[in-house]
């Protein structure tokens, strides 16, 4: 929420929606980059869109970005190609060996003890579900419901058990000291010695086995490994012996698993966070030496959170879809998501007032825009089947917040009656009104949630530009709010030596916090007559 001198506001350059002309283009470029790569495909052949979810935590906002980003490309796509058939694949890595119990699952001292036990053969702690995995997936489909995206889940575990993956494996396995040669230079020097593209399941303990694999059967399609090291980091129970890689025996490596999936599966275009490109031009190393190109991409910039931190499902930092949608409507998700993918963008929950009036004032232009530019606007892939396509009224999502807190109630009616006489035009239509019912709802839970009101006590200086504020209101009730605003500027004027300096006074005794909206705008719409019961409260404490 803005104060009358400066936003307030996190990496507001990153995302206001003035500069959304340059980022809203990129799903169309990458579209057009598609479009030339599948140029000879056979026209039934569909083009391949993937993303990936690792279920050994809680989805998150940046899962959410992982699959959202390639699914506006593929959008776009279709309006280029709209006979090319495509598909969205979701791959979940459920056959990896959990590394590392997450900080927000329960009873976490007895999920320690299967690390290194792929995901989809853990019980699930929350104990609703057939393992963990499961829990996750579910998860995943309940966060993915409101986002209208269109998607087919793949389990890593279906895919290795049913054989759909043995050919590629076999093909990993004739060509292993190809990939070998690739990935063993970027390892730690201690970590050089027996590794392996293979990763065993041990028939034994159940473990997946990061060391050591020590002879390769091609004819076989078979290795020997010693069951030493788990892919958890735990000790291995020591089995020896021969075992297949197909069927579900074994999996791969993480990178040459992601190559592994694109040879398989024929992955056209798959987007990434910036964390992994090395991984993914690692990766397409790989593809090549399986004589294969790698898919189209790009990097895209971590979320941060408050402290400036890559949000985290492993540790638990992040916000979930739950609270997202508590706080403000799904569309304003998919437009931040949608804005400067290059740029690390943060996202906590207090940031989420910002994104929402840079939401609405998007809202309002593409409302006024003719079809041809609303066909342009990145908006085309943020509204929904339900979304309101216009917000007529000027009132920001940070008034109404402020509003909530002034006026001290949750009576919705009387909230709402409120914003109607402060502008008329919140009701004027019904997409306006459903849009605002919707953002009152959101301020609400907002303000019970997060602002924290510290009563403040005035010095006698103070106590003596309060009264002369409130005496204004008094005797005019009716003042417009650039009057308001022009009289506080005045009184600015006469106690200090910059005017501005009034204003943190006014936000302490209104609404118990350091900033706020412009006051002006925000006494009008309280009412002059319940601001002058605030100041009253604010000058008689002692």
């Amino acid at each position: 929420m803005a104060d009358e001198s400066r936003s307030g506001r996190s990496d507001k350059s990153d995302s206001q929606p003035g500069n959304a002309a340059g980022a809203e283009l990129w799903p169309r470029e990458e579209a057009r980059r598609l479009a030339e790569r599948v140029a000879g495909y056979e026209p039934a052949r569909p083009v391949i869109f993937q993303s990936g979810f690792g279920p050994s935590g809680l989805p998150h906002l940046g899962t959410m970005a992982e699959i959202l980003r390639p699914s506006f490309v593929r959008k776009a796509f279709a309006l280029i190609e709209p006979s090319r058939p495509s598909r969205l694949i979701v791959f979940i890595d459920d056959l990896d060996g959990l590394r590392k119990v997450p900080e927000n699952v329960p009873n976490r001292e007895d999920v320690e003890q299967y690390l290194g036990i792929p995901v989809s053969k853990i019980p699930d702690p929350f104990g609703c579900c057939a393992s963990f995995a499961d829990h996750m997936i579910g998860l995943l489909g309940g966060f993915l419901a409101p986002v209208e995206v269109e998607y087919e889940l793949m389990r890593s575990a279906e895919m290795y058990s049913s054989g759909r993956f043995d050919e590629g494996l076999k093909l990993i396995l004739a060509k292993h000291a190809e990939i070998t040669a690739i990935i063993a230079p970027t390892l730690r020097e201690e970590n050089r010695a027996g590794w392996s593209p293979f990763m065993p399941i041990c028939p034994n303990c159940g473990q997946v086995v990061e060391r050591t694999v020590t002879a390769y059967h091609r004819e076989r399609a078979s290795i020997e490994f010693a069951c030493e090291k788990s892919a958890g980091g735990r000790p291995g129970c020591g089995f020896r012996g021969e075992q297949s890689v197909l069927g579900g025996k074994a999996k791969v490596q993480w990178k040459v698993d992601w190559a592994l999936r694109w040879y398989v599966l024929k992955v056209d275009y798959e987007l990434y966070g910036k964390d992994l490109t090395d991984s993914a031009r690692l990766s397409g190393q790989i593809m090549r030496v399986l004589g294969a190109q790698p898919p189209l991409g790009f990097p895209f910039e971590m979320f941060l959170d408050e402290e400036g931190r890559k949000v985290s499902k492993s540790v638990g930092r992040g916000v979930t879809v739950e609270q997202w949608t508590r706080y403000a409507p799904i569309e304003v998700l998919k437009f931040f998501l949608l804005l400067n993918p290059r740029r690390a963008r943060k996202l906590f929950l207090e940031s989420i007032p910002q994104y929402v009036d840079e939401y609405l004032d998007a809202l309002r232009a593409y409302a006024a825009a003719s079809q041809q530019q609303r066909r342009e606007s990145v908006l085309e892939f943020v509204i929904q089947s339900t979304t309101p396509r216009r917000f007529n009224s000027a009132l920001s999502f940070g008034l109404m917040m402020n509003a909530v807190g002034a006026l001290g109630t949750s009576d919705r009616d009387h909230i709402w009656d409120y914003l109607v006489r402060y502008d008329a035009s919140i009701a004027g239509d019904p997409e306006t009104e459903a849009m605002g019912r919707a953002l009152m709802e959101c301020a609400l839970n907002f303000y019970r949630d997060f602002i924290v009101r510290e009563p403040y006590t005035p010095s006698d200086t103070e106590r003596a530009q309060l009264k002369s504020l409130a005496a204004y209101l008094v005797e005019n009730q009716g003042a417009s709010a650039e009057e308001i605003e022009k009289k506080i500027y005045d009184l600015g004027r006469e106690n200090y030596d910059k005017p501005g300096k009034i204003f943190p006074l006014l936000y302490r005794s209104i609404l118990g916090q350091e900033r706020g909206p412009r006051l002006g705008a925000f006494i009008r719409l309280a009412t002059p007559a319940r601001i002058v019961e605030l100041l009253g409260t604010t000058i008689g404490r002692t």
